[in-house]
């Protein structure tokens, strides 16, 4: 696979400087762990694939969980935060043996590929049966924008073609729900303005800090009533057989 094709690896330093405090990588990575450890608590063996510099496998592994993380960039393998196994391998073609891991998770992952059945199919084979797949995704079409071409993004998802995926490669769908609700109409309205910015993650100190508390009021309220719309997906599936 040739790297530019789906990440871009300038962008590397960028991530790991925002991973710590910025408000989306801070209640993602919570979000992400409340609908995993609803099916498969920890402690239980997980793979993230296309883990970047492994702010949610460092995170989860704090929580409990055994994690390696697979990063096809060099780049992203040297900034690694700590606490985890990183290897490097292609999302196609993952270098584990079948059913080696309890959970294998795809974090805006997917969305940089052409074909993200291959994908799922090879996190398939590397999860158990009675294992569990769990997604993020950019949600809603209508969100398009430039920030989507900078990020080489292939696709945004509605639930629909999320659900679609999933189906193709015989995944039983426990949870689909949206995250970041009150992102929805901020997002619309700025990404129609075409303006650009050096820097994607950089952000007011004290809005992110509002922002952060808002969204992990959304996160709390999302475990007994899923919010209605939002700028990305989540979805846990289980592989049946």
């Amino acid at each position: 696979m040739i790297q530019s094709e789906t990440y871009d690896p300038s962008f590397f330093d960028q991530l790991k400087n925002a991973e710590e405090r910025h408000f989306w990588f801070q209640v993602r990575r919570k979000w992400i762990f409340d609908k995993m450890k609803k099916f498969i608590p920890p402690p239980a063996k997980i793979l993230e694939v296309g883990c970047g510099t492994g702010n949610v496998s460092s995170f989860l592994a704090k929580k409990g969980y055994e994690v390696t993380g697979c990063e096809f960039y060099p780049d992203a393998i040297k900034k690694a935060w700590p606490g985890f196994l990183i290897v490097q391998g292609d999302a196609n073609d993952l270098p584990f043996e079948d059913d080696s891991f309890d959970i294998v998770g795809l974090f805006d992952v997917i969305e940089h590929f052409q074909d993200d059945i291959t994908l799922l199919k090879e996190a398939i084979r590397v999860v158990r049966k009675g294992g569990i797949i769990a997604v993020t995704v950019p949600a809603r079409e209508e969100l398009w924008s430039w920030v989507d071409e900078i990020s080489l993004h292939k696709r945004r998802y509605i639930k629909d073609k999320l659900r679609q995926a999933f189906e193709k490669v015989s995944l039983n769908i426990l949870i689909m729900e949206y995250m970041f609700m009150s992102l929805y109409i901020p997002l619309k309205y700025m990404r129609g303005k075409h303006g650009k910015s050096n820097d994607l993650f950089k952000i007011n100190r004290l809005v992110n800090t509002f922002l952060t508390g808002l969204f992990d009021i959304e996160r709390i309220v999302s475990k007994g009533l899923p919010l209605l719309t939002g700028t990305s997906l989540i979805a846990v599936a289980r592989k049946e057989r």
